[in-house]
């Protein structure tokens, strides 16, 4: 095939992620939450990709997509794999990581529990969970309707069958049932009920878990007469009734009682998945902490300071003096939620536009614009209300501001909006004057604690008046934008990135020695992957590094000489973007190259012209590229085969020495 399928490549990218929970090098506690990444991946890719497929299958017939792939293959390699991987994560988690946390005093108990350990739960149920535990008999229903992603316990009493939901929100899931100095033991609440269903039933009833994964696609009837706002918040309500995608269940269920449950269901027999005795092991990111046993976590390290605002009293002048980088978790985002409250209760701040794609509900950006409405300033706030399971927060915090006084738009016909960044506009000396943030990442305070991205603050025209046209667009899509510097997708981004490859072709045609370096979360557009096979096969060399989905494979001995991929998973998510395309053109960017953020996106790639900047942007994309203990080769055989390297420390620990000699260069500058 010409290229590698999308949904097989994450699929490799998911097994990164187990090779963090197999490395003994990673903290226990960390392979643990590793392992509830893991599993929480793998849920979405259920209810989004797989949902697409089986989608397309049903009502689209079995047609080959854009990779060459049939619908039914697809899936079929997908069960293949999925269950290989999850055969695999069970044989880390008992073998490895249960044994690793007795060691540390932390008795999980799970799979075979001792006689000792029965009693303690049944003592537990009987002080708090009797009563609690209310039984539904399905024998004779012909048809069931259950809750997408609930856990179910399916119990089997000789020829009747009952159901009972898992309410983790309510019972929590982890229970602490005996604590002293030298140990603690947890149970989970699916054993409290499995060891204690024969004070309900009597000592022969089985007791197996159950899980179905729905379509969450939202489905939007663009013939209704609505706002996107009410079309979604409809559509929300149906993503629990969406089509199956997934029956997940304990692989020790007698065939005949999960058939019969597939069929009340309404399944097909492909949509049966085996797994273990549990689910959701994305609960684990709830699992208890234990704070006097540091040595199970990763150690925090000291964030850097910024030089340039922490030694200014004005920061709207050392913003005009000089372009302010900022590097996240490296260094705090509330340098940026800082700024933007400073313009909240400035006087002289007239105006405040923003992009917002994810955004929490504890929001600092949406309180500090919904202060700055109140204050009288003018808010435009664009809220990508279709940022997949960001819906309902999107349209909390839209309709709050609203309610504030901000102008707040929702959506625009057949784009979505991707950019991260504001514009501040604020009078001085009787001349209003342009202050924005660009970055790579979402204006979210939480994630930026764990999702290494980049951001500038700047009042440099160059970038300030491309990005006024970019909020003019968004407030009125008649608009016709024009740009200098940024680069705007769908408008300039994929032609200007295009040109800049045709011009490092040309050189090497002539005999220039050049090299591309690139930093992605994906590369999947086809019409990209073939630019860069012409440009291999000029001589044109590319240093990728590329997190997750990769759908390059190469097609001749040049290409595959001249491009390596690295892949980087380690303490933090990379997030960042990068575009190294020649000695005199360096962006970061919020746009992967993939065929939905070059031309169905507004996405900004902006301009480093910094030299300092520059500088550490390459040498990161340098030490992932090198990074023998995180960096993983991405070929086509997906075997994610470790990086040869020497380095003692990973890329991203250089990464805060890049970040401090920055800033110590800042200082000695000032």
């Amino acid at each position: 095939m010409k290229y590698i399928d999308r949904d097989l490549s994450w699929l490799s990218f998911n097994g990164r992620i187990l090779q963090e929970i197999a490395s003994p090098n990673v903290p226990l506690m960390e392979r643990l939450k590793f392992v509830a990444i893991y599993s929480s991946n793998l849920e979405e890719f259920y209810k989004v990709r797989v949902a697409s497929h089986r989608f397309a299958q049903k009502y689209k017939g079995d047609k080959r997509n854009k990779y060459g792939y049939r619908p039914s293959y697809i899936l079929q390699q997908i069960n293949t794999i999925v269950s290989e991987q999850q055969t695999y994560l069970g044989k880390l988690f008992y073998n490895e990581i249960v044994p690793g946390l007795a060691d540390a005093g932390i008795l999980f108990l799970c799979g075979h529990i001792n006689a000792v350990d029965r009693q303690l739960i049944e003592k537990y149920y009987d002080e708090h969970f009797k009563d609690e535990f209310k039984l539904l008999e399905v024998t004779n229903e012909a048809s069931l309707n259950l809750k997408n992603q609930a856990i179910y316990q399916l119990v089997i009493d000789g020829n009747r069958q009952y159901l009972l939901e898992m309410d983790y929100t309510n019972w929590g899931r982890f229970i602490t049932l005996e604590e002293n100095k030298q140990y603690t033991k947890i149970v989970q609440i699916d054993d409290i009920f499995r060891y204690n269903i024969h004070k309900l039933l009597g000592h022969g009833a089985e007791v197996y878990a159950f899980k179905i994964s729905r379509d969450a696609e939202l489905y939007i009837d663009e013939e209704q007469d609505e706002n996107i706002v009410k079309k979604i918040k409809k559509s929300l309500k149906k993503r629990d009734t969406g089509l199956p995608c997934r029956l997940l269940f304990n692989e020790n269920i007698p065939f005949k009682h999960i058939n019969a449950l597939r069929k009340k269901l309404d399944l097909d027999m492909s949509s049966l998945i085996a797994g273990g005795t549990y689910h959701n092991y994305y609960d684990f990111f709830e699992f208890p902490v234990f704070e006097d046993r540091t040595h199970l976590y990763y150690q925090s390290e000291e964030q850097q300071s910024c030089s340039q605002l922490d030694n200014s009293s004005d920061w709207y002048q050392a913003i005009g003096d000089e372009d302010v980088f900022l590097s996240y978790p490296y260094q705090s985002f509330n340098y940026v939620t800082d700024f933007l409250k400073f313009a909240t209760e400035d006087d002289g701040v007239e105006e405040i536009s923003t992009t917002l794609y994810r955004v929490s509900k504890t929001s600092e950006i949406g309180l500090a614009l919904e202060r700055a409405a109140k204050n009288g300033k003018r808010v435009f706030v664009f809220s990508e209300v279709l940022a997949r399971f960001d819906e309902e927060s999107n349209i909390y915090w839209g309709e709050r501001l609203e309610q504030a006084g901000a102008v707040v738009k929702y959506g625009i016909a057949n784009l979505k909006v991707h950019a991260k960044a504001f514009l501040i506009k604020r009078r001085e000396k009787g001349i209003l004057k342009s202050y924005a943030y660009l970055g790579t990442g979402n204006l979210n305070e939480k994630t930026a604690r764990i999702y290494a991205d980049h951001g500038i603050l700047t009042s440099d025209e160059r970038y300030t008046k491309d990005l006024d046209e970019v909020f003019k667009f968004l407030k009125d899509e008649q608009y016709q934008p024009h740009f200098k510097h940024l680069l705007v997708a769908p408008f300039t981004l994929r032609k200007k990135v295009t040109n800049a490859i045709r011009r490092a072709m040309e050189k090497a045609v002539a005999g220039e020695k050049q090299v591309l370096h690139v930093k992605l979360n994906s590369l999947e557009d086809p019409e990209m992957i073939d630019l860069i096979r012409e440009a291999a096969d000029v001589g044109v060399q590319f240093q990728m590094v590329v997190r997750g989905i990769c759908c390059y494979c190469p097609l001749s001995k040049a290409q595959k000489k001249n491009v390596k991929i690295v892949s980087v998973i380690d303490k933090y998510l990379e997030h960042t973007r990068i575009y190294h395309l020649s000695e005199r053109e360096t962006y970061l960017a919020s746009a992967d190259w993939m065929t939905r953020n070059l031309s169905g996106r507004i996405e900004i790639a902006f301009p480093i012209w910094d030299a300092d900047v520059q500088n550490l942007l390459l040498q990161q994309v340098s030490y992932q590229l090198n990074d023998g203990i995180k960096g993983r080769i991405i070929n086509s055989e997906g075997d994610n085969q470790l990086v040869e390297g020497n380095n003692n420390l990973t890329s991203q620990e250089y990464m805060h020495e890049l970040v401090a000699n920055l800033q110590k260069t800042k200082t000695i500058r000032k």
